[in-house]
Order: structure tokens, then sequence, then C-alpha cells
């Protein structure tokens, strides 16, 4: 193979430059991204999702003595999902007179609950309507469709469907609703580091997938990224949008050429804000290399780059896999908590740095809880109340939210004998919370989540 020399007439450089300029790979090589200024109305909410079901009942302990013996009887050290008092991370809630303790790889979140940055939303979980053990078990209340199934679950959660049918999420039906308060940008408002997943599916919208990693372009064509090495993905660029200039009729190709000139158009912003190098989120988190992390770094980089972007309002989704633990528990549990713990620390770092601690809300869902009950091998099985942390200095934090379960096996909460807790918090009752926040009106509120009149109280207080 024949290298060809990289220089050029001075046509072609005209002809290469006009070509950087349509494509905004120019933007690339040249704009110099200064730290955006604050802006004052900007908003956003990050989705954390923990896939396969995180274990709440040994993320938060009650730590008085009464309720941690409990706690030891069902979960004895025999069982190998045992975690001991003395590790225990303590906290007190400010509404309620029984302290807990968070798992002992979870010092982060213990901290940020104690700087009131924290809430915990105690036993959130799918819901058709406000339930009773009684109505479920004898007379017949509706309940959601497959309950313990993981990928049921997963889509009715982040549909905000519980009969099971919708591929539309509450997230894409959120960013639907928020066109208006992006004016004079086609810059999508819903942002996933994790593909395409329920929750960002909208029916109006068209979210952008950004992958964890540092790159999101037409890229490899040479290192550094000097002018002559940007040369091939500009020709490579310009190949590929005459193909999509081609006549086409048929509906499908019609559809991945809007797509394929859209993913082109946001990589030509989102690469060089990936690849900042005076960006001052990076350092955050420059120890981490879990998946997690890297995701909620690539949200902050994207938070930083708002002035390229002009986004006023946007919604995000991360996700960090392995949480169906039922074997080999501890360990694993333990990991993906320390993972997890030191993202949201070096996340909300980054959020202080940036001046935007306030704008922004995280929050966490996850297909379901785990049996209070152990199973055998060291594990617990699929049950259903859980858990959920919303984090930010918007919130109202240092406190639990919702009504805890009676941590009873065969109790008035368990569904069965086992321990899986009837939630008392809906999914729309924390959601609805979090989107008012967010900005979406009233009388938007029944779109994004349609099974909302179903639940009296839907604003839970944990926002300022």
């Amino acid at each position: 193979m024949t290298t060809r020399s990289l220089t050029m007439t001075s046509p072609q450089r005209r002809k290469l430059l006009k070509l950087f300029a349509a494509t905004g790979l120019l933007a690339a090589v040249e704009r110099n991204l200064a730290l955006a200024q604050t802006a004052p109305d900007y908003k956003a909410l990050v989705c954390i999702y923990l896939q396969g079901g995180n274990d709440g009942e040994n993320t938060l302990i009650r730590y008085d003595n009464a309720g941690y013996q409990n706690y030891a009887a069902i979960r004895a050290p025999a069982s190998g999902i045992n975690v001991p008092q003395a590790q225990l991370k303590p906290i007190q809630p400010l509404s309620l007179a029984t302290p807990f303790g968070f798992h002992p790889a979870c010092a982060p979140l213990q901290a940020l609950l104690e700087q009131r940055k924290l809430a915990v939303v105690a036993n959130m979980g799918m819901l058709m309507r406000p339930s009773t053990r009684i109505g479920l078990e004898s007379q017949g209340a509706p309940r959601p469709a497959n309950l313990f199934s993981h990928n049921d679950q997963e889509r009715e959660l982040q549909s905000g469907d519980g009969t099971g049918f919708t591929r539309e999420g509450w997230g894409g039906r959120i960013a639907d609703k928020l066109d208006a308060a992006n004016p004079g940008t086609l810059f999508p408002v819903l942002i996933s580091t994790n593909g395409m997943k329920t929750f960002t599916s909208g029916r109006a919208s068209i979210p952008l997938a950004v992958p964890e990693n540092p790159y999101f372009t037409l890229y490899s064509s040479g290192n550094p990224p000097t002018f002559n090495a940007y040369q091939y993905d500009v020709l490579r660029d310009a190949a590929l949008r005459e193909i999509l200039a081609q006549n086409l009729t048929n509906t499908y190709d019609l559809a991945a050429r809007l797509l394929s000139e859209e993913g082109l158009a946001a990589s030509s912003v989102v690469q060089p804000i990936l690849q900042n190098t005076a960006s001052i989120v990076k350092p955050f988190f420059a120890n981490l290399s879990s998946g997690i992390a890297n995701q909620l770094k690539t949200v902050a980089l994207l938070m930083e780059g708002r002035a390229q972007t002009q986004m006023k309002r946007q919604v995000f989704y991360a996700h960090q896999n392995g949480y169906d633990t039922h074997g080999a528990q501890a360990g694993q549990q333990h990991n993906l908590l320390n993972d997890l713990s030191l993202a949201i620390k070096a996340f909300q770092d980054a959020l202080a740095a940036l001046q935007i601690a306030n704008n922004v809300t995280s929050f966490t869902l996850s297909d379901f809880g785990r049996t209070f009950k152990p199973a055998g091998n060291g594990g617990t099985d699929h049950a259903w109340g859980n858990y959920a942390f919303v984090i930010g200095s918007a919130v109202r934090g240092g406190d639990f939210y919702g009504t805890l379960p009676v941590q009873a096996l065969d109790g008035p909460n368990d569904l069965g004998r086992d321990g899986r807790w009837i939630p008392t918090t809906s999914l729309e009752q924390y959601g609805a919370t979090l989107t008012r926040w967010l900005g979406i009106a009233e009388a938007d509120l029944p779109y994004v989540f349609p099974n909302i009149g179903a639940f009296a109280n839907t604003n839970m207080g944990f926002m300022n």
C-alpha cells in the first residue's frame, strides 16, 4: 500500500476547512473549551439504575439493639450475608427515633446523608394502587405484572407502567415535555451512558447514547489530534454524509438516515467536550476506573460543557450491573456498593466545583429489593419494595421519607413468608416529586406517569 503525502494545495485546504465547518469537526480542533459560566436556570436529573435488584436490607440496617437483633436472628452469621453491627456506618435520620447503619462500603453515602445532601426513600416499588397483604393475597387486588421477574420489573419501573406493555420510559416522556425549556438548540434533552433503555425512550424526543469511554466520534485517525491527524476523520465524515445524501424512499432508510445525521451532529459537539484537557471535572475521577464512575464522569463532563450544548434542562441515565446476588453476595455487593459510593462522591464533588450542586439531583432505581430471609449459597432471592436514594444539594437530606416496613417474616408487609416487602411508596410518588422539581408542570404529570391518579399524595417533600 502506498502512502500519499498529506501536503495540500490552497484550494484543497479551503475545501477541507469547509468540510470541517460543515461537520462541526473544526470545533473539535480549534475550539478552546473554557469552563461554562454557571447558568442560574440550569437543572438536571440523573437516574442511576442498579440492575439486578440491590439488597436494600444489607445496604441500610437498623442500628438500635432491638432492630439489629431482629436482623441478626434472620440474617445470622451462618447465612454468609450477615454484616456485623460494629462494621456499620451509623446514621441518625432527622425524623426517626431509630438509628440506622450504612453498609461498611457506603462511607461516602453516610457522609452525604450527614451533610443533608442525601435522602432515603423507604420501601419504594412498583404498585398499581396502594396495597395491603390481605388485598393482594385474598381479595384479588391488582399487582404489577410478573412480579419478581428481572426483565418485567426493570421495564415497569423504567416505563412507569405496571402492566408491562409500555416500551416508552418516564425519562423519555419527561424529555418530550422539555423542548420549550431548551429554546434555540436541537441537542437531545436525554442522554444515556449505557445504551438505549426503556427509561430513555420517549414518544417525540430522540435520546442520545454516549459511551462511558472518552470517545464519541469517527475517531482513530491519529494521535495526537493535530490538523493532519483529523484529515482522515474529515474525509471519512464527508464520505458518510455523501452516502446519507442519496435519494431514499424507504421509510426505514429515511429513519436510519435521520438517526445517523443526528448522531453525527451530536458527536461533533460531544467529542470536544469529553476530550477537554482543561476540564476541572476529570481530576475528581482520576483514581476511579469502575463502569459507574466512568459513566458519571461522562455526565459531569457534559454538564461542564453546557455552554456548548446550550441546555437548560437535561435528563441523564447511568447504569450499574451485577446486583442479582443469589450467591456469594457478601463480596459482590461490597464491591458494587464501594464502586457506587465512590463514584457518587466524585460526582458530587465535581458538581460543587462546577458550581451547579444545587442544580443537579441524582436518584437511584433498582429492579426490586431482596428477600429478608437469606437464600442458600450465601445470597438472597427476588423481592419487591426497596430503599431508594436521592442525592444533591437541592435535596432535603439527612432523613428518611415514606413508611418503613415491619421487618417480620410472614408479617403485615410480607407478601409470603420470606420477607418480600409490599411497597408503601409507589414509583409515581417518588418520580413525581423529582419531576416537579425539574420543572414539569402539574398538568403534564399524568403524561409522564399515566397511573398517578391512583395515589393521593404525590409530593413526598424530599426536594427543596
